[in-house]
């Protein structure tokens, strides 16, 4: 067994959101509990997306704890810079200190092993991996050649070539994510994950007034998070993740921790961190009998609508359950199967039924921009949403969360824009790519590629018009009254800071993205509003919240429809600058032009893996063969 006080292991995150996620950071915790149970006790766990230190405070911290083997999660492909930047400055201070990184950015291994200071990246779940990585880096292997009996790992080997070598064998389901949640607490950092309930926002979105929940606060509990599986049964053409297929803890597993954190930290709500809950239903069955008998809440932080009936709904809502969240993407069928979604646009139609008539609150979450989007495919989302507003008067029709598509390595989405000459296709290309999205959300769009055969500035349009639609319906059907009584109730009028994970039209943005990282911990000032002092227009221009004007007075918007073209303008002048709009504008007037003369080819009706599996879109020569699989996705 390795030495107790062998290896001194540090894991480190990366900042990867305006500020700190409160979506626990499983992933290190898992390795460095599997590094644990393995014998390896000199670990330290070094959560720079929490604590949020000045860059160079960072770089000294690491220093001083001299690691042997130092690791970054990188858990997204927006985290390049940093990732890039820190790991040559660690080798810098600690040259004979060997880096690894693990985690989705690791899709583009061949970048950063040939220009960033990692040595090694896993190329998967890191349990395992990290753990043979180790027994083998103990031994002192003469060549790199020796490292190609970890499965899971990427690197140069001795003759300069890139290394990927297989898949590990999947982790068993009563494996995932066994973390000791000790970690934080020697830290002093769990209270940051398990939160007061009267803390926090995140109990339900509708409805801050169940009663069930204000007996949650009143009684003392805390929220924590949960995953109860890992993985999904769908493939979106959008969406990178390591994983192939899905597995379920087992419910004996999960409930045995559940029942640990209630116990110890008093959790009376939990979040459920899954992007697939519940597909299996022999599974579901079993979880909802058991978590029945524990009188708690929780809510579902990813679900699919063809994996839910009106029959399982109320059982869910029994069983404590008050929000379900599911990934909609689209009220258009065609660019639903572009994504490859395995939905219909008839089943987001009926969940969204079902949530109103059960009294289930959820967000529609859409995605805007893909491949194949055109004024067709946005009108039929905008009919979607403004059935979903107007199904109920208790329903908010801000809560809409709009993305631009962003393409992320390892998707189709990413190498339909490689092929297309969208991204460039040399390493110092597509680095370049990276660095530009980098500590960039999918919500604002100002890094994000125009897949589309339109106009940018009718993007911009779109998105706007996809945020006011339900709102508008909504007005329409119910009156302005009923609009404030729900705006009373939301998240608009809530003084918790918005974490940036919703694109939700009712948040206000708390930080401006920015290509520098040291910027994340600065807070920016930001106004509150209250229905005791309704904002005027004015006081909204004044205080240049110009994207909350069509929000707080929709009916100025309803009736004089060109005030709408003026704040898409102001808005995209924000996130592009004010030169970047007489571009814009003569893109578009050429793009009306040449349609009057030029018959235009609609996009094939094709998920977006077809189009590169089936060289739809010739593949690209200078490919390293060694990068296929990484490429591909799982």
């Amino acid at each position: 067994m390795p030495n107790p006080s062998g290896p001194r292991i540090v894991v480190a995150t990366t900042p990867i959101r305006p500020l700190p996620t409160d979506y626990a950071p499983v992933g290190s915790l898992s390795v460095l509990s599997a590094l644990n149970r393995a014998g390896y006790k000199n670990t330290h766990f070094y959560n720079i997306d929490l604590l949020r230190p000045s860059y160079e405070q960072a770089v000294r911290d690491i220093a001083a704890l001299k690691p042997d083997v130092f690791a970054i999660s990188a858990v997204v492909s927006t985290a390049y810079e940093y990732t890039k930047k820190l790991s040559l400055d660690v080798k810098r201070a600690l040259p004979g200190t060997t880096v690894i990184m693990g985690g989705n950015l690791g899709t583009s291994a061949e970048i950063l092993l040939r220009k960033t200071g990692i040595d090694f990246i896993v190329t998967g779940e890191g349990e395992r991996a990290a753990v043979d990585f180790m027994r083998l880096w103990e031994t002192a292997p003469k060549s790199r050649e020796e490292y190609r009996q970890v499965k899971g790992l990427a690197f140069v080997d001795g003759k300069g070539e890139l290394a990927v070598t297989p898949y590990a064998e999947p982790l068993k389901p009563e494996e995932l994510y066994d973390i000791d949640w000790g970690i934080l607490e020697d830290l002093g950092q769990l209270d940051y994950f398990i939160v007061p309930a009267a803390n926090s926002g995140k109990l339900a979105v509708t409805d801050r007034e169940d009663p069930k929940i204000i007996k949650v606060k009143r009684d003392g509990k805390t929220v924590a998070m949960i995953n109860t599986c890992k993985g999904c049964v769908a493939r979106c053409t959008f969406c990178h993740r390591w994983d192939k297929g899905i597995r379920y803890i087992p419910v004996p597993v999960l409930m045995r921790r559940m029942d640990e954190m209630m116990r110890r930290h008093n959790v009376g709500f939990f979040r459920m961190g899954d992007e697939n809950f519940g597909s299996d239903k022999r599974w579901l069955s079993e979880f909802l009998a058991e978590i029945k008998k524990r009188d708690v809440l929780w809510r579902v932080g990813g679900m699919r609508v063809n994996s839910i009936t009106p029959e399982y709904i109320d059982l869910m809502k029994a069983a404590g359950c008050v929000t379900i969240f599911y990934g909609m993407e689209s009220g258009s069928q065609k660019m639903i199967d572009v994504m490859e979604k395995k939905t219909t646009v008839e089943q987001n139609k009926r969940v969204m039924k079902w949530m109103v008539e059960k009294d289930v609150s959820t967000i529609i979450q859409l995605i805007v921009g893909m491949p194949g989007e055109d004024t067709g495919t946005v009108a039929e989302t905008c009919d979607f949403l403004r059935y979903s507003a107007t199904l109920t008067p208790d329903w908010d029709p801000n809560n809409v969360s709009v993305n631009f598509a962003q393409a992320l390595p390892g998707t189709p989405l990413y190498e339909v824009g490689r092929r297309r000459g969208l991204i460039g296709q040399s390493l110092d290309d597509e680095e370049e790519y990276l660095l530009k999205i980098s500590d960039r959300d999918a919500r604002d769009g100002e890094t994000a590629i125009n897949f589309t055969e339109f106009p940018r500035l009718l993007l911009e349009r779109w998105h706007y018009d996809l945020q006011s639609a339900g709102r508008f319906a909504f007005i329409e059907k119910f009156g302005m009254e009923a609009y404030k009584r729900i705006l009373a109730k939301s998240a608009l009028f809530e003084e918790e800071p918005d974490s940036g994970y919703f694109a939700s039209p009712a948040r206000d943005r708390v930080l401006e993205s920015s290509a520098s990282t040291d910027k994340l911990h600065q807070q920016a000032d930001r106004s509150k509003f209250s229905m005791s002092r309704y904002p005027s227009i004015l006081a909204l221009i004044r205080m240049r919240k110009f994207n909350m004007l069509p929000i707080l007075h929709p009916r100025l918007f309803m009736r004089l429809g060109f005030i709408s073209t003026w704040i898409v303008f102001i808005n995209a002048a924000r996130k592009y600058g004010v030169a970047q709009i007489p571009h814009m504008v003569g893109e578009y007037l050429s793009w009306r032009v040449t349609g009057l003369f030029v018959r235009r080819q609609g996009f094939p009706r094709l998920s977006l893996r077809k189009m590169v599996n089936e060289n739809h879109l010739p593949p690209i020569p200078a490919d390293s063969p060694a990068m296929e699989s990484l490429r591909a996705g799982r």
